[in-house]
């Protein structure tokens, strides 16, 4: 019964969502009706015939890949960073100002210094040279979009991080010290497993992020593929049907993508509701 109560209260908004969607497509020629979006997600590898961008199983690949790209490089360095700033004051105090700088801005503002810094670069490009085109899925994924990416993830991750590790009770990095622990083993038995709910708090908080910024980082010159490329180009023709679907598609995998990482939280973090 509680089972049927939550799902009935989680449909409650989408319903009226729906409800508001279709009333807009009657009496609008610009928002599509809700038929002809699902004819579109119910094929979702035939490319668009009347838009310049690929199917959109093809866009969610591409675009996952540049987020899990991005998203990886800024969960190594911000966990690194994390743990140099919470374990190291003279870190803290040489970082933390520019960080707390750097967090103030959006990851899209960077988006034209990111091209000037790196162009039209690809891995393709860089390994290929001007064969790059032969290699279509390497040649998608710009140095530019990417270092966006991580741009976004970073902070969330290397804060969450170092919050984690400052939080270690120091009653038990003493006792463990008492016992004969040397340092690493203080790392990886005591700070490490005590600062994993705060790590995985900031990978999500991260995530969320990295999967936001790219469908602003796909209008980069040079994309030609992505959910974000493709709400772009069904704008300029006022093909809305796709932008419509993509939105859905982007949602839909935000909430796996989502789910996944609290699943995770709870299952290294669970133990401290425990103890407290």
């Amino acid at each position: 019964m509680t089972l049927i109560r939550k799902i009935a209260l989680g449909s409650i908004v989408p319903a009226v969502l729906l409800a508001i969607w279709w009333a807009m497509s009657l009496q609008s020629s610009v928002v599509p009706s809700i038929g002809s979006v699902v004819e579109v997600l119910m094929n979702p590898s035939v490319a668009p015939a009347d838009l310049d961008t690929t199917s959109i199983t093809a866009g969610a690949q591409i675009s996952i890949l540049r987020v899990v790209l991005g998203f990886g490089l800024a969960g190594i360095t911000g966990i690194v960073a994390g743990f140099l700033i919470g374990l190291s004051r003279t870190s803290r105090e040489i970082f933390a100002p520019a960080m707390s700088v750097a967090m103030a801005i959006s990851p899209i503002a960077w988006l034209p210094v990111s091209i000037i810094v790196f162009g039209l670069a690809t891995p393709a490009s860089v390994l290929f040279g001007d064969e790059a085109w032969r290699y279509n899925t390497l040649d998608q994924l710009s140095f530019a979009v990417v270092a966006v990416i991580w741009y976004g993830a970073f902070f969330p991750v290397a804060l969450n991080t170092a919050a984690g590790v400052r939080g270690v009770r120091r009653a038990h990095m003493e006792t463990v010290r008492v016992l004969g622990a040397g340092r690493m083993q203080m790392l990886t038995k005591v700070i490490l497993p005590a600062s994993m709910p705060a790590i995985f708090t900031g990978l999500r908080l991260g995530g969320g992020i990295a999967w936001r910024v790219i469908v602003a980082a796909e209008i980069f010159p040079g994309t030609r593929s992505g959910l974000g490329y493709m709400i772009s180009a069904s704008h300029e023709i006022g093909e809305y049907r796709y932008a419509f679907a993509a939105i859905i598609v982007i949602g839909a995998i935000g909430l796996v993508l989502d789910g996944g990482f609290r699943l995770l939280a709870w299952r290294v973090g669970h133990w401290q509701a425990k103890e407290r």
